[in-house]
């Protein structure tokens, strides 16, 4: 998924809903008229989950370094009004949080030397193994609630209309910063997670797929 450019400040804006769906698609067979409607395609993403899965993919691929980290996080958190620049980036060695045994296997076999790198692996892995609960059965989304409880997502006026957004505090571990994008995404449609939401269990790569034969492998694995 291709970086998309700044988002504006949602607090002051309303964001405009797209409304393209495609017609069904006939077929006609004898006198009568057998009308099949095709899968809605999935619509374009937020920019909160949009600048997340840039996030993700961006440590995946190693593009990610401590400049662009801090490119990301000005264009996607600081510039909209999410919150304050942060002055020190910071994510725990694994084994510190309750919920690391969840989340150790997407880290790299061979942890990066380099400060910065090791910190955004266990940010990635951290956040994918949130992701990962809420495919599981039963669904384990208690993340959810922890960003809620945090104050690290909340509900705001924009326009006219109530919507979630991320709120997290400068001094949060990245991880939290990261998946308050995607909580703020998820609560506004739960819906199009539930269907839709596919995490590799061995690369640990995020996608959306229509119907998905598996939702827990993807096509390079």
């Amino acid at each position: 998924m291709s970086t998309r450019p700044s988002p504006r400040n949602v607090l002051g804006t309303t964001k405009s809903a797209d409304t393209s769906d495609p017609g069904p698609v006939s077929s006609n067979r004898g006198s009568g008229v057998r009308r099949i409607t095709s899968p809605s395609p999935l619509s374009p993403p937020s920019d909160t989950l949009a600048a997340a899965l840039t996030f993700l993919e961006g440590v995946a691929s190693r593009r990610m370094c401590r400049e662009e980290l801090r490119s990301w996080i000005d264009r996607n958190l600081v510039h909209p009004g999410y919150m304050a620049r942060p002055w020190r980036i910071q994510e725990p060695l694994f084994g510190a949080l309750p919920n690391d045994k969840h989340c150790s296997a997407f880290l790299p076999e061979v942890p990066p030397t380099d400060e910065t790198a090791a910190i955004l692996v266990r940010t990635r892995a951290r956040v994918v193994g949130h992701l990962r609960g809420l495919i599981q059965s039963p669904v384990d989304d208690r993340f959810l609630s922890a960003a809620i409880f945090a104050g690290r997502v909340r509900r705001v006026v924009v326009g006219e209309e109530m919507q979630w957004v991320p709120r997290p505090r400068s001094h949060d571990i990245l991880s939290d910063i990261v998946t308050s994008l995607f909580v703020s995404d998820i609560l506004g449609r739960r819906e199009f997670y539930a269907q839709n939401l596919c995490v590799c269990d061995t690369c640990g790569r995020v996608r959306f797929e229509i119907e998905p034969p598996q939702r827990n492998k993807c096509f390079f694995c």
